[in-house]
């Protein structure tokens, strides 16, 4: 994972280089401005790895490909061919020349391997560092479309890379989010919440789970159809996602469960927020596809690690079972309610 992360740091000090090198060069005055907004921003992407690079080696970050060889092949043939747009001169271009070799560069860097890095980082920093880079490209697309008529070998790179990253976008949200709901799927789960455990541990701060389940939701699709119950769903998955904080991460666990990851959340706090969860959900009136009105309950179970710094990180499936355990309890008492968490700590 570390050899990865580098590769990275690489890649963009490479593209900061390139970006330098055609502001210096490109006689236009125009795109020389806009090489230099590139290369400041390659330069803010190189300290986005770095941090990365930190992060791993304090244990923070979760070894998403075990066997990296094939990645690190992959990202080393990127950083190969930029190497290859590195000047071994310093004689002046034209500006159809530094738009080419940037639109090159830019095809490069839509590997999506980039993204699910970034996806690395806690939600709301991933969120804003994905907005960043989708200007980024986005800047370089207009200017190459602007500069070439659509009929010329240029302008057809221009609509070959805003392509790629439209693929590479959608591409991306599948691998991560559920298809019906649109919440972060089991995966997007598993690896936020061993970042999460890891960082838990390594500081000593609270990290809360919260494991939802609909109460009787089979009468929903036995009475109503399959059809009102992905209606249900749907409308179940928005309610949640508009009840919990920006840092949390909603997903679909499978079925009628959905999961929320809440750091940075004790006991106490996690359960206001279960709570503001189950009354979102009270008020929900779903119109099924009869025309008839459905009404949802949840039961919500919650896990909470709070363990003393510098700790070792709690397995994510230990965290998942004591949630499963609070979850449980909740519909023993009675359904649509929610549970006292579970507390996993430690001794200091």
């Amino acid at each position: 994972m570390r050899e990865i992360l580098e590769t990275c740091v690489r890649f963009d000090e490479l593209a900061n280089q390139v970006y330098l090198d055609l502001k210096t060069r490109c006689g236009d005055t125009e795109v020389a401005v806009l090489m230099g907004k590139m290369a400041v921003e390659e330069a803010s992407h190189v300290v986005w790895w770095r941090e990365l690079v930190e992060a791993w080696d304090g244990g923070l970050l979760p070894d998403l490909w075990p066997d990296s060889s094939d990645i690190v092949k992959t990202l080393e043939a990127a950083v190969t061919e930029l190497a290859s747009l590195v000047p071994s001169d310093g004689s002046p271009i034209e500006a159809e020349h530094a738009l080419t070799t940037a639109a090159r560069l830019e095809f490069f860097a839509l590997d999506p391997i980039f993204g699910q890095l970034i996806d690395l980082t806690e939600p709301e920093v991933g969120r804003t560092r994905h907005t960043a880079y989708d200007g980024h490209v986005d800047r370089l697309i207009d200017a190459v479309a602007a500069a070439f008529a659509p009929g010329t070998t240029q302008g057809f790179l221009a609509q070959v890379l805003r392509r790629a990253q439209q693929d590479n976008k959608v591409l991306a949200h599948f691998a991560t989010h559920d298809p019906l709901t649109g919440l972060g799927n089991r995966r997007a789960l598993s690896a936020q919440a061993a970042q999460w455990t890891a960082w838990a541990a390594r500081y000593g701060h609270a990290l809360s789970f919260l494991l939802l389940d609909v109460d009787r939701f089979k009468r929903v699709n036995d009475r109503h159809g399959h059809v009102s119950g992905d209606r249900a769903l749907k409308a179940l998955a928005e309610t949640i996602a508009g009840s919990i904080r920006s840092a949390d991460l909603a997903s679909r666990y499978g079925g009628d469960e959905f999961a929320v990851l809440a750091p940075e959340l004790g006991p106490s706090g996690a359960r206001e927020l279960a709570q503001r969860v189950l009354e979102a959900v009270r008020q929900l009136r779903i119109t099924a596809a009869d025309g008839t009105e459905i009404g949802l309950t949840v039961s919500i179970g919650i896990a909470t690690v709070f363990d003393p710094p510098d700790s070792e990180p709690r397995k994510v499936d230990e965290l998942l079972a004591a949630a499963d355990r609070s979850l449980y309890a909740a519909k023993l008492s009675g359904r649509g309610r929610v549970a006292d968490p579970v507390l996993l700590t430690r001794a200091s």
